[in-house]
């Protein structure tokens, strides 16, 4: 049987999804020395922190731009890989609390119940009124995610992940993220909106690449 958290809340989510989730601006990635546009929206969501936990840390590369950019607080990571330095080697070896927690490009290495049960334990491990920044490939997109990484086992939908923290009682915003600058020219602009229109309006997919969520505990929640 599967895990029971799968279908906790089960019912609340799905009246959560009927009433309408809200509407999930479009934000860019793109590569760059510096914060690039999405990359500004968490910096801004933990820049006040004074302690972030960055799970899926890697190769440290979001610490470095988080930092240049003016993050000062303290800076714990947390990675599974053993090429770089990291406070922790496994969430469960985390004994404390943050302010913010980010975890990204990481459920999407996940079945679906340890996905799940990952973003629980991150509820948990904030702080009264932190914050938890999630970002993952979209289930939606055109281009499979799933064929970009043979690591990749399980896709999200921003609905479904907005339904399930928030009827976990976080206050969760979202955020589509597609790849690329924005098109810079009137013919770029014209074949943008051409490819949007047939992407959502003919085939109803989405043509965003990944999602972001960034989820707020009450601060009245206990520790």
């Amino acid at each position: 049987m599967s895990d029971p958290g799968v279908y906790r809340d089960y019912w609340r989510r799905k009246r959560l999804l009927d009433q309408g989730p809200p509407r999930f601006p479009l934000r860019r990635w793109w590569e760059s020395e510096g914060l690039c546009d999405i990359e500004q929206v968490c910096f801004e969501a933990v820049r006040g922190a004074a302690s972030l936990l960055d799970v899926g840390a890697g190769d440290l590369r979001i610490r470095r731009k988080l930092q240049a950019a003016g993050y000062t607080g303290e800076y714990h990571t947390q990675d599974v890989g053993r090429e770089y330095d990291h406070t922790y080697a496994s969430l469960a070896e985390v004994d404390r609390h943050y302010d913010a927690i980010m975890c990204l490009d990481v459920l999407e290495h996940l079945p679906l119940e340890e996905g799940l049960a990952t973003l629980d334990r991150l509820v948990k491990l904030l702080n009264p009124g932190g914050r938890l920044v999630i970002q993952t490939p979209n289930a939606r997109c055109i281009r499979s995610p799933l064929a970009w990484d043979m690591t990749h086992v399980h896709l999200y939908n921003l609905d479904d992940l907005w339904a399930y923290l928030t009827a976990a009682g976080l206050d969760s915003q979202g955020f589509r993220v597609a790849f690329g600058r924005p098109p810079r020219s009137p013919v770029a602009w014209v074949r943008f909106a051409l490819a949007t229109f047939v992407t959502s309006r003919v085939l109803g997919a989405d043509f965003a690449d990944n999602v972001v969520l960034i989820a707020r505990r009450p601060p009245s929640a206990a520790g």
